[in-house]
């Protein structure tokens, strides 16, 4: 498998009864900075766990059983992680659960529970996304449980998630202090869902993220999207994580276009849903459910889809001054 990585954390778009647009890094990577002695960190290296097959494996980060499996930091340090929004101190976080034989098909939301407490002060606790979500990479017979949480303060944390009958915990700790990675570069997690060479929208990825750099834009590298098949005839799609940030780029067959597609939004129980109508139409009844307000942006064969208008609009000029060029 080739890598389109030219030079952030991805967003997922995770299948359920209704596409749930979900924002949030995943794991930060390692660096050189040393959890306290008081703060009894897990290590992947002292627990060693190699996921049955075909469940993916991320190496020395795994840690678990079969029932119950999760990734962390070789280090067991949390560094750098990023806030929901500006305004909001707390630290943000995304965690990826597996299960053998765990079937978004017939349990969607998962039965996953996450909890977390801090060791090193007392009556503290995380909090977490309100639902669980399933979703896979490359093998939806295999998906991934995910949840988002919440991380009050920096500390040491003790995260343990429960699944039916298995109980999986492990301790980190969370520093806000940055690291010295890359950060013109996805992560080793972050890129198990890279967009493949195969895939029918590779080509078309790979002129876009193109066009986007010569626009100014570092892009990271370019995923494997849920979205592929949101209207009828549509070719493919890709998710591209940017400096500027994270956006859906879905694309039609060159003969086809986006023009006379427009969006409708709604609001139901304090989240955002948005519907289709015009040609291309809507291949489900379900509206797109998120948390927070969507810009869209057509392009000939391309729709593009942000939670951020800035970068909605940066997205904007950039192709209209690649047309002019």
């Amino acid at each position: 498998m080739i890598l389109l990585t030219f030079g952030s954390a991805p967003r997922l778009y995770l299948g359920g009864p209704e596409m749930h647009l979900l924002t949030a890094a995943v794991l930060v990577t390692a660096g050189a900075a040393l959890a306290p002695r008081s703060c009894p960190v897990t290590k992947p290296s002292e627990y060693p766990f190699v996921p049955p097959p075909p469940y993916p494996s991320a190496g020395r980060f795994s840690i678990g059983t079969p029932k119950l499996s999760t990734n962390t930091t070789p280090d067991g340090i949390w560094s750098g992680l990023p806030h929901y929004t500006p305004d909001d101190p707390r630290f943000r976080q995304k965690l990826f659960w597996w299960s053998e034989g765990y079937d978004w098909r017939t349990e969607n939301p998962p039965h996953l529970t996450v909890t977390g407490e801090r060791l090193d002060v007392p009556d503290s606790f995380i909090t977490t996304d309100e639902n669980v979500h399933a979703g896979w990479t490359n093998d939806r017979d295999h998906a991934f449980m995910v949840v988002g949480i919440f991380i009050p303060t920096v500390g040491c944390w003790k995260i343990k998630g429960r699944y039916n009958s298995a109980e999986l915990s492990y301790v980190v700790w969370v520093t806000d202090s940055a690291r010295s990675v890359d950060t013109n570069k996805c992560s080793p997690n972050e890129l198990l869902a890279a967009l493949k060479t195969d895939d029918p929208v590779y080509a078309d990825a790979l002129n876009l993220a193109r066009t986007f750099q010569v626009h100014g834009f570092i892009v990271k590298c370019v995923l494997q999207s849920k979205m592929i098949d949101v209207f009828r005839g549509q070719k493919g799609a890709a998710v591209f994580l940017t400096d500027q940030g994270d956006f859906e780029a879905l694309l039609l067959p060159s003969t086809d276009t986006f023009d006379s597609v427009d969006s409708i939004e709604s609001r139901e129980n304090g989240r955002f849903l948005y519907s289709f109508r015009g040609s291309p139409s809507p291949k489900s009844p379900h509206p797109i459910n998120s948390a927070y307000a969507m810009y869209f942006v057509k392009h000939a064969n391309q729709f593009f889809i942000t939670s951020d208008s800035q970068l909605a609009a940066t997205i904007a000029k950039a192709l209209n001054e690649s047309v002019r060029e």
